[in-house]
């Protein structure tokens, strides 16, 4: 039998790079597959290009309580219950500190941490025992990255609700886990607001950190959440799974 047979499985921003990756994975593997849209257009872009893909997309702004609030009870509505909730939506754009202002603060730790704090909220009266919640940290919240500080505190501050969160919630058969990318080939690269030279230069330096000598893919980090949302890790609960070529352990 597949691993996630029947699973109900939400993943929000699940339409491109990690997201899309692992949405891919958990539907080969038999769930339904749900994600959110932040707005009418990214819905309508996300049927056209996956539709034969999720089951369900609900248009859902994470870094709106309300909407969330929404999100999940569509979901609850519909399927009953929900079995593995991966909260993914980020992003990630990197300043010195002295270009830091409110708005690229509040970005950051409204769509990286409220996203994930409410998220789970709102999810949680439709986890039942047995299911799974997979964050996605970033491996960058272990080391001293220059220009990361807002990113990396937000992917820290996950790390710890990964920690927290579980002692709140493993009394209630509830698992939860973060998975922690390194240097993987995803859009979000494009999306940093840099020059392509800036970018390439970017990637060059970070390649030299990365003992394995090259970038991850987004399958390989759907792997692991999939084992976190699988019976696989049964018996693993506040855990963060760095993929990321060794690069946070070994460099």
């Amino acid at each position: 039998m597949s691993k996630l047979e029947k699973k109900v499985a939400v993943i929000t921003g699940g339409n491109s790079g990690i997201g899309l990756a692992t949405a891919q994975t958990f539907k080969n593997e038999g769930a339904i597959v749900v994600t959110n849209a932040r707005n009418q257009q990214r819905l309508e872009e996300t049927q056209a290009d996956h539709g034969d893909l999720f089951d369900d997309v609900i248009l859902a702004d994470v870094t709106k309580v309300d909407q969330l609030e929404s999100l999940f009870n569509s979901v609850g509505e519909k399927y009953g219950q929900i079995d593995v909730l991966f909260l993914n939506a980020g992003i990630a754009k990197f300043l010195p500190i002295e270009h830091v202002d409110d708005g690229f603060y509040n970005a950051h730790f409204d769509t990286n941490v409220r996203g994930i704090i409410f998220g789970v909220q709102k999810a949680l009266p439709y986890l039942k025992e047995g299911s799974s919640i997979i964050l996605t940290t970033s491996v960058v919240n272990q080391m001293g990255m220059a220009n990361s500080s807002v990113y990396a505190a937000t992917k820290a501050a996950v790390r710890s609700l990964a920690q927290s969160l579980s002692a709140e919630l493993v009394d209630r058969g509830i698992r939860v886990n973060a998975v922690s990318p390194g240097p993987i080939e995803t859009p979000i690269f494009g999306k940093m607001e840099l020059e392509q030279e800036q970018i390439d230069e970017m990637a060059q330096g970070i390649l030299g950190k990365v003992p394995l000598k090259r970038f991850g893919t987004s399958e390989e980090v759907a792997k692991a959440a999939l084992f976190l949302a699988s019976n696989d890790s049964s018996f693993v609960v506040g855990a963060e799974i760095e993929v990321d070529g060794g690069m946070a352990t070994l460099g």
